[in-house]
Parts: C-alpha cells; structure tokens; sequence
C-alpha cells in the first residue's frame, strides 16, 4: 500500500462507528469506482488530482475510502496490493 494512505487509516481505525441515526454518504456509482482504484492504487497521477479535489467537495467519503484502503491492505481489494505471487 502506499505510504500516502497510511495516516487516514491509522485515523480512521481510531475513529469509532458512524453516530446512529445519521447515514453514511456514499459515492455513485461511477465515482465509487474511480476511489475503488484509487484505494488500491492503480490511477494516474491526473486521475489522482482530480480524486483528491473530490475528496475535498465530498469530505463524508473518506470513511467508505478507507474501509476500501483496509480491504485492499487485507488482501481483499483488486491490483497490485490484493494480488498474490
């Protein structure tokens, strides 16, 4: 995994369950699909910039980036870091 995401886990590992009664924002479709690359690194740096300034507008979609950032870490996301030799 890369070193970039390594301090929003260790955060948001610390953080507890989301408050009862107040929903989960979560990304579309499309977007869903561009964080899910981005979680196990495999985007561009072009692509990056542009997920970085949708965090920025969607600050609520870290919490669903990073449960995706611990699968990837936990062998269980798509690309080079769920992949094994």
């Amino acid at each position: 995994m890369n070193n970039d995401f390594q301090t929003l886990v260790e955060f948001l590992g610390r953080c507890g369950p989301e408050v009862a009664g107040r929903a989960l924002s979560v990304p579309m479709s499309e977007d869903a699909a561009r964080l899910e690359r981005f979680a196990v690194g495999n985007c561009s740096d072009q692509e990056r910039a542009e997920i970085c300034e949708m965090l920025r507008i969607h600050p609520a979609w870290l919490r669903w980036l990073a449960d995706r950032v611990k699968l990837a870490r936990e062998g269980g996301g798509e690309g080079p870091q769920g992949a094994t030799a």
